[in-house]
């Protein structure tokens, strides 16, 4: 079979809410295991008895460890007559652990919405075009990878409509934008005490998280930390003038 080449089109920030625990120390159980290649459930977003027409494809996945499941990449296509800027997805792995199956669930999010200064039209996923699902390797101790589940729990369009009764993937999605939009009426607030001086905060740029932004939730952090990289890369672009506008806008 030959493999698809995926392309990722989402350029704003995942959030992905990990509910195991990456271990790589290898046991005695795992010695003379041999490659094998595990099922992947693809389930379809379902609003009542409606199928949201998306398409998911995915790689053969494959493991080297019974207790690890290694980076996989999927992609989603949509076929919706609607732009998506976010999504959120819950990806299962099914093991074996001390002879019960069991199930631990991640929860993961794609936005290419973060804050109107970021917005692109381009970033859109728009009609036949590609998203992305994909995870790092996870490790679960003594357990034994049967399979992996992937699920498309809630769809955002770029009229501000939405699929899906996924609260928590909503709920980071809007963090995320919370975030960027606290990181920019820090620093609009910091030029204005500064003397309106680009120069004078262009310290903070270098900062990960500025002081009184430090309690914001993981998913705000991101946010914020995407905030900044964007006004980062319009000083590289434009200089002192490109920050003075985004600040004063």
């Amino acid at each position: 079979m030959k493999k698809r080449l995926l392309q990722m089109l989402i350029l704003g920030t995942g959030i992905t809410g990990l509910l195991l625990t990456n271990n790589p120390a290898q046991g005695q159980e795992n010695i003379g295991f041999q490659q094998r290649e595990i099922l992947v459930v693809i389930k379809p977003l379902k609003v009542g008895d409606q199928i949201i027409p998306l398409e998911i494809q995915c790689e053969p996945l494959f493991i080297t460890r019974p207790d690890t499941l290694e980076r996989f990449s999927c992609t989603l296509i949509n076929r919706t007559n609607k732009s998506i800027r976010a999504y959120g997805y819950i990806h299962s792995i099914i093991f074996d652990s001390n002879g019960k199956e069991t199930r631990s669930d991640i929860i993961s999010t794609a936005n290419t919405y973060i804050h109107p200064d970021l917005s692109d039209a381009k970033k859109l996923i728009e009609y036949g075009e590609k998203g992305h699902f994909s995870s790092v390797s996870t490790t679960i101790r003594g357990a034994v990878i049967k399979k992996l589940e992937l699920e498309p729990v809630y769809i955002e369009f770029s009229d501000g409509t939405s699929a899906g009764t996924h609260g928590k993937s909503a709920e980071l999605i809007a963090n995320v934008r919370a975030g960027a939009r606290r990181y920019k009426n820090y620093l609009r607030q910091e030029y204005r005490n500064r003397g309106r001086s680009v120069q004078a905060i262009l310290p903070l740029l270098e900062k990960d998280v500025p002081l009184g932004l430090e309690k914001m939730s993981f998913a705000q952090k991101a946010g914020a930390k995407a905030y900044r990289r964007f006004l980062r890369n319009e000083h590289k672009k434009g200089g002192n003038a490109a920050i003075k506008r985004v600040i004063d806008n």
